[in-house]
């Protein structure tokens, strides 16, 4: 079977200051519909981007040689992620957050469409190989009646119980997105009211955790994503697509 090299994390390339400016502005271009709102977040992000670049990758980008394993870089980098994510709620500039440290609280896999790059679908096939067949036959049991991520459905890594069946190796979106009130989200994810961006307390700060976290696994090309749901589909069914992807590579006609 052909395969697909899906790229691995490398040095930065620019210097930190040109970075630091490039991931603002796409995060400002990406989230903010006016003047008004660039205005607003730009000295925010600005004041926190240089220390996050420094951070996730900079430092990251000095030890990428270290380890040729691709499941295991990315899987470096998102704990790298949640330690950043961790210091910024620290720092007294937010509300303590409602969201509890080890997960429990799935609103934001329900009826929220779940994407990941490729890179970071490597780290859930790593996982999933390690998974004994009837915990793989449970995810692959509940995939059909949800079809993909997003309003009406969830996750389907979620058991039963609410919780994630591969939590230490969620994606970066599911890393970064913390709230300060659960009945705000309930109101905004199942009644589909606006409740304000106070619901994601450290907007616009995710975003920049987000878009430095993607350039690192992918510098200087266009993250390529999938679908959560669709992506599971696709493996459990596959052990050979399967052992692939953990890998670090994919099957050719599977290149979405």
């Amino acid at each position: 079977m052909e395969k697909i090299n899906i790229g691995r994390p490398s040095p930065m390339k620019e210097l930190p200051d040109e970075l630091a400016a490039k991931i603002v502005n796409a995060v400002l271009e990406e989230r903010c519909a006016s003047e008004e709102g660039m205005r607003r977040y730009r000295p925010l992000l600005e004041e926190r981007a240089h220390r996050i670049i420094a951070r996730l990758v900079v430092d990251s980008g000095e030890d990428s040689g270290s380890n040729n394993d691709l499941p295991v870089q990315i899987h470096a980098l998102l704990n790298l992620a949640d330690t950043t994510v961790k210091d910024e709620l620290n720092s007294h500039r937010y509300p303590k957050p409602a969201c509890p440290d080890n997960g429990g609280c799935a609103m934001c896999c329900t009826h929220m469409r779940i994407v990941l790059s490729v890179q970071e679908a490597a780290v859930i096939a790593r996982e999933l190989l390690g998974l004994t067949e009837p915990e793989k036959a449970q995810i692959a049991h509940r995939l059909p009646s949800l079809g993909k991520s997003g309003p009406g459905s969830r996750c389907g890594l979620l058991d039963e119980q609410g919780l994630c069946t591969l939590y230490a190796a969620r994606p970066i979106n599911c890393r970064t997105y913390r709230s300060c009130s659960i009945t705000a989200c309930e109101d905004r994810v199942r009644l589909g009211r606006n409740a304000g961006e106070e619901v994601v307390f450290t907007y616009p700060f995710d975003d920049l955790v987000r878009k430095s976290f993607h350039h690192m696994v992918q510098p200087g090309g266009t993250p390529h994503f999938l679908e959560m749901n669709t992506f599971l589909a696709s493996v459990l069914h596959d052990d050979e697509g399967l052992a692939a992807w953990a890998s670090g590579e994919i099957p050719a006609e599977d290149d979405a």
